[in-house]
């Protein structure tokens, strides 16, 4: 079998394996989110409320934004789920980042092969 092909440290580079155990570190974690974390501030509605007579008196809340199927979605959140939320959505920034500099060395490796 080509060289290119086999999956022995020896062949994998420093830079490939510091990735590859850094992302297989992520999978072992649990929690995962493609989306957005905002914080929206808006009036509730009721004419007597505070929020009513101007906007420095909104109330904020907290939203995960994604799309599904083309199309925007929020999700209001409580307080005490932004910390995992946040979490969870760098995590899969980070292990996507990974996969794109992995895939590059594979395109080099790919691209310096001799057949």
């Amino acid at each position: 079998m080509d060289r290119i092909f086999q999956q022995t440290k020896g062949v994998q580079s420093f830079e490939e394996r510091q990735a590859l155990s850094r992302l297989r570190q992520l999978l072992n974690e649990s929690g995962f989110l493609q989306a957005s974390l905002f914080r929206r501030r808006r009036p509730c509605g009721k004419s007597y409320c505070r929020c009513a007579v101007s906007k420095r008196h909104y109330h904020a809340s907290w939203y995960v934004g994604f799309s599904r199927k083309g199309r925007p979605q929020m999700k209001c959140i409580p307080e005490k789920w932004v910390e995992p939320v946040r979490l969870w959505i760098k995590r899969y920034r980070e292990a996507g980042i990974l996969l794109r500099s992995i895939s590059r060395l594979y395109w080099k490796r790919l691209k310096s092969a001799k057949h």
